[in-house]
């Protein structure tokens, strides 16, 4: 007969969307079973940088930026364009502010926001309404010992884990210092996690303490209905059935990067990596179109170029797909040995340069990012892709540009001329084929001590070295179609399914088109889910004093000028 249970809520999926949902519904009184399929918490967010974007958030005034609703709406219109839902839009402007206030007044998570230094700007900086730091929050550091038992039962990243704060990296900039500035670190002993281990960490926590049930090595497989409403789930947990009676369901499973047929069937651009979790493989898409749920954005990513180095399983220095492309003296070639874009684009405009699957656009991938001496000398994230020893086959080497071009197969001649001509524009300090470095973007990424362009410098020092890059993502995205409530939309009626609820890279909640911010998939990902999560106190007719706190904050515009 297999294991049974009972619940208010159930919720597929432990990431950061997953269980924020679980915990607002538990502190409205809720009965809440959270169902992780693999033996670790945490899905792709405890992987993650933990960013979490969020417009006139309360946080804001501690680093000195101010921020309004009308500013925000007009940003994310701006970045949205035709494609945006203004429904989700307006969503997140007046929500997302009162779920990081519920967060840390009824949780007690602590954030720290990202100061208006350097790079910690909104991606498209240039235009209306964009703001130069503020916008995006992170965790603070979480010792796993306030887990007990639980510590061992997280999903961690190894390099999420300091005894110091690593939003350091970005406040001291650290991207633009010489390797000769890299010190030994310290022994480290700490069970102190950052960024998207720390958030996982504190999420888990806060819904342990509310009584939340989370089952590992659950996994679901079908939603079950009662007419046209939800009635629970069933799966498997372990070697047994499983079945969870619930009217409520949260669908929070994350992307489909893992699964190369609906890759292949959904995404009009190749992804070649992904930073998701091994687990993501696209069930709770199937699982909410087997019971009759709208799709919607389904073609898009949260783009990121990768470099594979060789580390575990091809995945890339993720580092080094952002800051590396926006250093002097490096550029990006197509297989034909020519310059196809600004180098120093955020991340996820950078997927559209690459070109698409099929029709008669151009094909740039793979890429290759070239640099020279003059950048391994001036920049520790340039010298850490030269491994000590023998030469790995992903990088390449040559003593001219001519040896260079013959070692990655593109016309020796075509590279050279190309070369030429950025080095041109890297002495003039004008890029008049892409325009690198004219954009607050670049210019707050870029090294203010270069001169006249912080983002050019000359590729002319020997040895001449060589990366592919393929086209790659943080995480599919697109997915149930959701109204402003988080709840999912039937695909015959166009109604509300009564209990169908999804947040994060599973529906399509986030800014259509765009990626806002640092932090704009987790932002929209929480946001849904917290407002899920009152809706389903809501629906069980339980009115609580944190539910109505919220709905003050948010009359009251807390975070936002008047």
């Amino acid at each position: 007969m297999g294991r049974e249970y009972t619940a208010d809520l159930v919720v597929i999926g432990s990431g950061g969307a997953g269980l924020t949902g679980a915990l607002v519904a538990a502190e409205g009184g809720a009965k809440v079973i959270v169902l992780e399929k693999t033996g670790l918490v945490g899905g792709t967010t405890a992987i993650s940088g933990g960013g979490i974007w969020i417009p006139c958030n309360p946080l804001m005034a501690s680093v000195g930026v101010e921020d309004s609703r009308e500013e925000a709406l007009a940003y994310m219109r701006a970045c949205a364009g035709d494609h945006g839902d203004d429904e989700h839009i307006e969503a997140l402007v007046d929500e997302g502010k009162a779920m990081i206030a519920y967060l840390m007044e009824q949780a007690g998570i602590e954030f720290q926001a990202f100061p208006p230094i350097g790079g910690m700007i909104d991606y498209r900086a240039w235009l209306p309404g964009a703001k130069h730091g503020g916008r995006a929050l992170e965790p603070m550091g979480f010792s796993l010992s306030r887990l007990g038992d639980w510590a061992r039962h997280l999903r961690i990243d190894p390099r999420l884990k300091s005894a110091n704060n690593l939003l350091a990296y970005y406040t001291e900039r650290k991207h633009l210092l010489p390797m000769s500035a890299m010190k030994a670190p310290p022994a480290d002993d700490t069970d102190i996690y950052w960024r998207g281990t720390a958030l996982v960490g504190w999420l888990l926590e806060a819904c342990l303490a509310r009584n939340v049930e989370v089952l590992t090595e659950a996994e679901a497989s079908e939603i079950i209905k009662d007419g046209e409403s939800i009635a629970g789930v069933r799966g498997r947990q372990g070697d047994e059935d499983l079945t969870v009676h619930a009217p409520n369901l949260l669908m929070g499973t994350g992307g489909f990067g893992h699964n190369e047929e609906l890759k292949r069937l959904w995404l009009n651009r190749p992804l070649h990596f992904t930073c998701e979790n091994e687990a993501n493989v696209g069930d709770g898409h199937l699982m909410g179109m087997a019971a009759g749920a709208q799709m919607a954005g389904l073609g898009d990513a949260w783009w990121l170029p990768h470099i594979p180095l060789g580390m575990d399983n091809g995945v890339a220095n993720l580092a080094g797909t952002r800051e590396d492309r926006i250093l002097p003296h490096t550029m990006m070639v197509n297989p034909s040995g020519k310059r196809f874009m600004n180098e120093a684009t955020n991340y996820y405009d950078c997927g559209e340069a690459f070109g698409t699957k099929s029709g008669a656009g151009p094909r740039n991938f793979p890429a290759w990012f070239i640099f020279d001496q003059q950048g391994v000398d001036r920049y520790m994230l340039l010298a850490f892709k030269i491994p000590p020893g023998e030469k790995p086959d992903w990088l390449h080497q040559g003593a001219t540009l001519e040896d260079l071009a013959k070692s990655i197969e593109v016309d020796p001649q075509t590279l050279k001329a190309t070369v030429e001509r950025f080095n041109g524009f890297a002495v003039n300090g004008v890029d008049e084929d892409f325009h690198r470095g004219e954009n607050p973007w670049d210019t707050n990424w870029g090294d203010p001590d270069n001169k006249p362009n912080p983002c050019l410098g000359t590729i002319a020092k020997s040895p001449f070295y060589a990366l592919p890059v393929y086209p790659g993502a943080n995480s599919t995205r697109g997915g149930l179609r959701i109204d402003a409530k988080g709840r999912v939309l039937s695909a015959r009626t166009g109604e509300p399914i009564a209990g169908f609820y999804a947040s994060g890279n599973c529906s399509n909640g986030a800014v259509a088109g765009a990626y806002c911010g640092p932090g704009a998939t987790l932002g929209p990902a929480m946001t849904f889910s917290y407002l899920a999560g009152l809706d389903v106190c809501r629906r069980l007719g339980q009115s609580t004093r944190s539910s109505e706190t919220l709905d003050r904050q948010v009359r009251t515009g807390i975070g936002c000028k008047s």
